[in-house]
């Protein structure tokens, strides 16, 4: 069995990854554009799968953010930081909700590139012109990369979730389980 130690070290080392994987996600969405003919740009704020996938990509980064001091606190003194069962509640179904939150993501922006890139090919078909050619494909292949890590901040954040199992003491005839001490 791993130390106690080693698993605080662990939680802080992926929640940093979760963090870096979300803002990663956000900058490549942000910096992704593509001329529209004339003096418009395509940006995410143009497909609504890749604002979902900036959105999941904020929510994941706020909530790693607000709870990396009490993990890294715990993870250099040993100690809690807020005693009680709250925290470890939180961190329970916190990361769970946050992990569902974020694979919900990856899925829109791997299937919505998907589908955007057969529709505008078969579009540019009809007219006898080559997706290959046109920067809207660079646009989506930039959108293949976000949302990639997203998946690789989704997979930290799954790993999370099963580390942050509530801490129950041994169970005896006087312990009826987490809710009722």
């Amino acid at each position: 069995m791993a130390s106690k130690k080693g698993m605080a070290i662990a939680r802080v080392v992926l929640r940093l990854f979760t963090i870096l994987f979300a803002a990663g996600c956000i900058v490549v969405l942000t910096l992704d554009k593509a001329p529209n003919g004339g003096d418009s740009n395509v940006t995410f704020r143009d497909v609504i799968g890749y604002k979902y996938v900036f959105a999941t990509a904020a929510v994941a980064a706020a909530y790693c953010l607000l709870l990396l001091p009490f993990t890294m606190y715990r993870a250099c003194t040993g100690k809690k930081l807020v005693r009680g069962p709250f925290l470890p509640t939180l961190y329970f179904y916190g990361d769970k909700v946050v992990a569902f939150v974020l694979a919900s993501g990856v899925g829109a922006g791997f299937l919505d590139t998907a589908d955007l890139k057969v529709a505008y090919g078969d579009f540019l078909e009809l007219f006898g012109e080559d997706f290959k050619d046109t920067p809207l494909e660079g646009f989506f292949n930039k959108g293949y990369v976000a949302t990639a890590l997203l998946a690789g901040a989704f997979l930290c954040m799954a790993i999370l979730s099963i580390f942050s199992f509530p801490c129950r003491p041994p169970t005896d005839a006087t312990n009826k389980g987490f809710f009722f001490r």
